[in-house]
């Protein structure tokens, strides 16, 4: 029993410990944050979450600085785990929901993404819906409605030059493959001709080569016809 008591004892003054620690980091970070010392708060943040990770404070400050340095992407990724908390007031979930549409927005813009911008409109609907009455979410939110409206014009018009652009070069590919076929056609018939043209110079050939040879054989005839017919002495038998 003693055992576990000292267990205990040591377990509550590390947890105890732990959590000032977590304090004291997160406060040196507030202070760093409001001298507008952002990469330094950021440190100070870090440090904080090293000994509790799911802390609220920790995650959504750190959010806030890495935001006021231009670090969108990483930004709504920390606000989202600090919305991971499942004690959050209406009021404190509606912040970091506006806060992540934000980074979320920003990031959009900068990459040209209309993934980003979706997301956003759907974080600023959900803050919208837990604090109806803030009019910064209500006018971000529209906001990012008309980019996602102007990307997605845009996009259209895109894909419209690009089927354009792809019709012209089937079109050039079509054109080009029937030259081809014409010249192959061509190029047969060139050959058929040719060859045609070689059996019928081999056809005269034999034409002519056969009347020399009937011209020969009948010079050969004319000739034994003029030679006189010898007579040949018979014995009687009388």
């Amino acid at each position: 029993m003693k055992k576990i008591a000292t267990i205990l004892t040591l377990l509550t003054l590390t947890l105890g410990l732990s959590a000032q620690a977590n304090r004291h980091q997160l406060r040196e970070g507030n202070r760093e944050y409001k001298k507008q010392h952002y990469d330094k708060a950021e440190v100070a943040y870090r440090r904080a979450l090293e000994h509790d990770s799911t802390d609220f404070r920790g995650q959504y400050n750190l959010a806030n600085g890495l935001y006021r340095q231009k670090k969108y992407d990483e930004a709504a990724r920390h606000y989202g785990q600090a919305l991971a908390n499942q004690n959050l007031s209406k009021k404190q979930r509606a912040q970091a929901l506006h806060n992540q549409g934000n980074s979320l927005l920003k990031a959009a813009q900068e990459g040209g993404q209309m993934q980003g911008l979706q997301q956003a409109v759907g974080c600023y609907q959900s803050a919208l819906k837990l604090d109806p009455k803030n009019e910064d979410t209500r006018y971000n939110l529209a906001y990012a409605r008309r980019l996602l409206q102007q990307q997605q014009q845009q996009q259209n018009q895109q894909n419209q030059q690009q089927d354009q652009k792809d019709q012209q070069n089937q079109q050039q590919q079509n054109q080009q493959q029937q030259q081809q076929d014409q010249q192959q056609q061509h190029q047969q018939q060139q050959k058929h001709q040719q060859a045609r043209q070689e059996r019928q110079k081999e056809d005269a050939e034999r034409m002519l080569e056969a009347v020399k040879n009937n011209e020969k054989q009948t010079l050969k005839d004319k000739e034994r016809a003029k030679q006189p017919v010898r007579s040949h002495k018979t014995d009687k038998d009388w």
